[in-house]
């Protein structure tokens, strides 16, 4: 892949993959933004976040996605609460995307986009009280439960 299609990948996954008018999900129902988490030339990977700082859904957009690396990138910052029972896998195509998707997607790829995602299903009512959320300070993933105030991971907490 050329630097040219390089940029092509990461401007049709700001076009047309990055969801601008998302929900929180399972914690306030407010808007969610996307941020990014990590770049690199054909991949990207951020999360869908509400105003207090919760984790809806992490999302990991790439040509040719490594699941493993997705898994320890998660798994560093959220620990236990990754399973892999909430990665999903999708394909996206770009004839179910719209518009101008299905010509600037075959400038990239011949086999559409692959995103895992993630996302937390809790399976207990203990499970219920713990969310990921992003670090106010540092901007990293982390765990906490529902009724903690504090916006900041353990580490910036301490430094504060």
């Amino acid at each position: 892949m050329s630097m040219k299609q390089n940029g092509k990948f990461l401007d049709f996954v700001n076009q047309h993959l990055i969801i601008r008018d998302a929900k929180c999900y399972r914690h306030c129902q407010k808007s969610a933004s996307f941020v990014t988490l990590s770049q690199e030339d054909s991949s990207m990977v951020g999360a869908y976040v509400c105003p207090e700082n919760y984790v809806s859904r992490v999302v990991y957009f790439s040509l040719d996605p490594d699941l493993s690396w997705f898994e320890k990138f998660l798994k560093a910052q959220i620990g236990d609460l990754l399973r892999s029972r909430d990665l999903r896998l999708a394909t996206r195509h770009g004839w179910e995307l719209g518009g101008n998707a299905e010509v600037e997607i075959s400038e990239i790829s011949d086999h559409g986009v692959k995103q895992y995602y993630w996302t937390f299903y809790p399976q207990s009512e203990v499970e219920k009280t713990t969310g990921a959320f992003r670090c106010e300070n540092c901007g990293k993933l982390f765990t906490k439960r529902f009724s903690d105030e504090s916006k900041l991971c353990p580490d910036c907490a301490k430094s504060s």
